[in-house]
């Protein structure tokens, strides 16, 4: 199953894998967690479910970018699904090998090996998770900059009467501080469209997850 920060990673591969990424330490991203002076919000419909986007840009200090919404399922359930590593290599664009230099229940470290034109370039990028509430990553690379992101899980009030069904807000909250002088404007065009198309896939793969839940079930019976 696809995971949300999966597939926003992929849409930045083509441009983390101009140059080769380094890796160490426990990632900081307390200052991506709160509210940033200037930022711009907004809310998009995306399919039945209210999206909000947030964004600040400067050169001094970087690109924030941020989507929250609400998973229509329970957080245990939410959480194992933005969780799934597995199927990287077949849901990113020039992947063609996947390594787990350390996996454990609350960090991973993926090497990837992916394609650009007529070279292949490995990426190297660190997940931290605390279960159920949060998983932070981290790419660093000398070359094009640094690029840090946090995804929180929090249970929502079911809405309604008594047996409404369960949901999840989540929240995903990026830094990117480039290594030289681009475009602010690109940056948060490309980021918001990837933003947005993540998790317009996440709740849409939410919303079928009971549905393939009792297929699997109809099959065992």
């Amino acid at each position: 199953m696809a995971s949300l920060r999966r597939r926003i990673a992929a849409g930045l591969v083509g441009v983390l894998a101009l140059v080769p990424l380094v890796w160490a330490g426990t990632i900081d991203t307390a200052f991506i967690e709160q509210s940033w002076p200037a930022q711009s919000v907004r809310t998009y419909e995306v399919g039945r479910h209210a999206v909000r986007w947030r964004q600040r840009a400067s050169r001094k200090d970087g690109v924030f970018s941020g989507v929250r919404f609400t998973a229509p399922l329970d957080r245990p359930t939410v959480w194992k699904l933005s969780n799934d590593y597995k199927d990287i290599g077949k849901v990113t664009p020039g992947v063609t090998a996947v390594r787990f230099l350390e996996n454990t229940p609350t960090r991973q470290v993926i090497q990837i090996d992916v394609k650009v034109l007529w070279k292949t370039v490995q990426l190297t990028f660190e997940v931290e998770q605390d279960p159920p509430k949060a998983t932070r990553f981290r790419l660093v690379n000398k070359a094009l900059g640094e690029y840090r992101g946090v995804c929180t899980f929090e249970e929502s009030a079911a809405p309604g009467k008594e047996g409404a069904p369960a949901s999840t807000q989540v929240e995903l909250a990026t830094w990117l501080k480039p290594a030289r002088p681009v475009p602010m404007g690109l940056l948060l065009y490309v980021e918001r469209v990837t933003f947005m198309e993540a998790a317009r896939s996440f709740l849409k793969q939410c919303e079928q997850y009971p549905l393939a839940i009792d297929k699997v079930t109809e099959k065992k019976a």
